[in-house]
């Protein structure tokens, strides 16, 4: 699995390093740019293609809302994050009817911002856990969609038992390993991991691993052990 190759567009000197510190720790994750106005972003994202563009714009000037649709326009493949001191559900709901995939506010832990980079690098959104249901309420998007990512671990669809799969899973177990441990068949692993990959319309184990991290289901200071198990990161398809 190749590197993440992440844009983003800040005017503010300090933001600047608090992208830079929170993408620099990750070997998948690679900054190859920081504009500091748009039109030099635009330029920039059609012509390297960016896979994530962080949008960290303070009130003056073009709203990331704005920015967004021009962006994808020109490069449609690229996912974007919007970084806001907005926790407002109906400002949340623009941005993602903009086709922004990642609401993230500055006051979050900025550990999260990889997360977040991973997840709508996979097609999945990633919304501050300050912001509700309604956020995507208001662009019909409360009907379960692949990939939709809230930062809460509220009202999950799982068994006892499949949330003890889906923590080994994400601590790069094997299925043979994961039914030693818990005690059960290789079958029963194997059929349970085939029932979380059609509740959450999940492909592989390396977007279980990440809709775990998303949900909260096992700590974000595990992240250290995915980085570790380079067959989940490496294989994920597994």
């Amino acid at each position: 699995m190749g590197k993440i190759n992440i844009l983003a567009i800040t005017r503010n000197d300090e933001e600047r390093n608090v992208i830079l510190a929170a993408i620099s720790n990750n070997d998948d994750l690679r900054v190859i740019g920081i504009e500091n106005d748009e039109a030099s972003t635009v330029i920039k994202s059609e012509r390297l293609k960016p896979d994530v563009l962080i949008i960290d714009l303070q009130p003056s000037g073009m709203d990331g809302t704005e920015l967004a649709p021009i962006i994808l326009r020109r490069s449609p493949s690229t996912s974007i994050i919007m970084m806001c001191d907005r926790d407002e559900n109906d400002y949340a709901g623009m941005a993602l009817r903009a086709g922004i995939s990642g609401y993230l506010l500055r006051k979050a832990d900025m550990n999260k911002l990889s997360l977040a980079v991973r997840i709508v690098n996979l097609g999945g959104y990633y919304i501050s856990a300050s912001i509700t249901l309604r956020a995507l309420d208001t662009i019909s998007l409360i009907k379960r969609l692949p990939g939709q990512f809230i930062d809460n671990n509220n009202n999950l669809p799982f068994s006892s038992k499949e949330r003890r799969i889906i923590t080994d899973i994400t601590q790069g177990f094997t299925d043979g390993e994961i039914a030693e441990h818990l005690n059960y068949s290789p079958g029963t692993i194997k059929n349970c991991v085939t029932a979380i990959k059609r509740k959450t319309k999940l492909k592989n184990r390396i977007e279980i691993a990440t809709y775990s991290l998303a949900y909260g289901l096992i700590n974000l200071d595990q992240l250290n052990i995915l980085k570790s198990n380079r067959h989940i990161f490496n294989n994920g398809i597994k």
